[in-house]
């Protein structure tokens, strides 16, 4: 799970060019599943066929973009002025390293001696090394997006460090279940969505594809277990989160009860999240057509929004096992 997580972390998926990070999905998918498409919008979706006669469906999701910037404009003297894509504060970009999807690189400057908290985007820019306008927009396009550069590394006995790993964490647990589910009753549905950080854009489309008869969902939660931390009863380390709600979903009680049984029968830790500030594509789904009966299991995350986020690989596994375990039984 460390080494699967470290190399999702690396790979660049900003919302709306996830072409980088949907190519290793799709490597490491191919073996496991029946079919693999992508679709108009660039959903990376795979069908895996069950055994029974009258099978369900079961969808399983996670998005597989991450917040990142853009380039929306070319000074004088070749200094990139950029927009945000999805929840990024400009705070955390002064002196960060960007990679851009065409594989130009730039560090993130700050205009004059502001304070930190009055710092907006209008005060960045991106110095990708050229020194005029004309030698610039020969490496950069309007429009090109781009992440910070910065690699995970482990931390101690079980954590990892590094940047978006709330998305790339909830991607390894689906990867990690896939390659472990072998064959099932029902047929499964994996969608790895995109545009999730600007909207939850990518899964309203997919959901509507697959009829499917019960979703689940894997994504990330913030941890409460930090010195003066936000309101939040989750820790790194005791186990995935079992959603209760958050801003777009009250998860209907007995798929809740559902995920709550099969964790205390398998003796997997769990924790309870409630997110009230927060959204995953979990709402999205529930929304679909006349109904998708969802519920979703969350890995604890300390410093989310920031370049570098720590989660437990032992709440990975745990989630993984838990999601396993829910597909393995559902009737």
């Amino acid at each position: 799970m460390k080494e699967l997580l470290i190399k999702l972390a690396g790979v660049s998926g900003p919302s709306g060019a996830e072409k980088h990070i949907r190519e290793i999905l799709s490597e490491l998918l191919q073996p496991h599943v029946d079919k693999l498409t992508v679709d108009v919008i660039g959903n990376l979706i795979a069908y895996k066929k069950g055994t029974s006669d009258t099978p369900k469906t079961i969808l399983l999701e996670a998005n597989m973009d991450e917040p990142g910037v853009m380039a929306i404009h070319i000074e004088e003297k070749g200094f990139v002025r950029i927009v945000p894509v999805g929840g990024v504060k400009p705070v955390h970009l002064i002196g960060e390293r960007i990679r851009f999807t065409n594989r130009t690189w730039g560090v993130v400057g700050v205009e004059g001696d502001k304070p930190l908290k009055d710092i907006t985007f209008a005060d960045l820019f991106v110095d990708i090394g050229a020194d005029s306008q004309e030698a610039a927009e020969k490496l950069l396009a309007i429009g090109t997006a781009g992440v910070i550069d910065k690699g995970a590394f482990e931390l101690g006995e079980t954590k990892i460090a590094g940047k978006s790993l709330g998305n790339r964490a909830a991607c390894a647990v689906l990867i990690d279940a896939i390659s472990k589910m072998g064959t099932l009753q029902h047929d499964v549905v994996v969608v790895f969505a995109v545009q999730k950080e600007v909207g939850s854009r990518g899964i309203k489309t997919a959901a509507f594809k697959t009829e499917a008869d019960i979703a689940i969902v894997v994504g990330a939660a913030r941890a409460g277990d930090t010195p003066k931390a936000e309101r939040s009863e989750l820790r790194l380390g005791k186990g995935p989160a079992i959603k209760v709600m958050d801003r777009e979903i009250v998860v209907p009680p007995q798929i809740k009860q559902l995920f709550v049984d099969t964790a205390e029968r398998c003796k997997i830790d769990y924790q309870l999240e409630v997110s009230p500030d927060t959204t995953s594509d979990a709402g999205q789904i529930l929304l679909t057509r006349d109904g998708i009966p969802t519920g979703a299991v969350s890995i604890p995350v300390r410093y989310v929004q920031t370049p570098s986020q720590i989660v437990d690989v032992r709440d990975m596994e745990r989630a993984s096992l838990l999601v396993l375990e829910i597909m393995r039984t559902y009737r």
